[in-house]
């Protein structure tokens, strides 16, 4: 089964996340901002992250600019309360690694569907 990482400064979202993807069957590991994530990536090796956007310290462009110095190479589905406009989404898409986003607050079903298509 797929190693699914989940990196958001809300413990309560964070741990709700975690929980259910174990129930999914995934093997998990959660992290608390993008230095904390970034620290336990080439341990864990996932094979999807969800990314919170807005988190105390580094900016989503830095932390998806550091996963291209490790030696794995999660997919990224960013979760997020913004609203993106079409040339953002572009701009998301083109910086690597980001092969969705779900806009928060989000329905638990659609972080189990959304993960389930882009894990093969």
């Amino acid at each position: 089964m797929a190693k699914v990482m989940v990196v958001d400064d809300e413990p309560d979202l964070r741990d709700m996340i975690n929980l259910m993807m174990q129930k999914e069957g995934y093997e998990t590991e959660t992290a608390e901002n993008g230095e904390d994530f970034l620290k336990k990536i080439d341990d864990f090796q996932p094979d999807i992250v969800t990314l919170d956007v807005m988190m105390p310290g580094l900016t989503t462009k830095e932390i998806l600019d550091k996963i291209k110095e490790k030696k794995s190479d999660p997919k990224i589905i960013l979760c997020t309360v913004v609203r993106f406009s079409d040339n953002e989404k572009k701009r998301l898409f083109d910086m690597g690694n980001v092969i969705d986003y779900i806009t928060k607050p989000f329905d638990f079903d659609i972080v189990i569907k959304t993960v389930k298509e882009h894990v093969k």
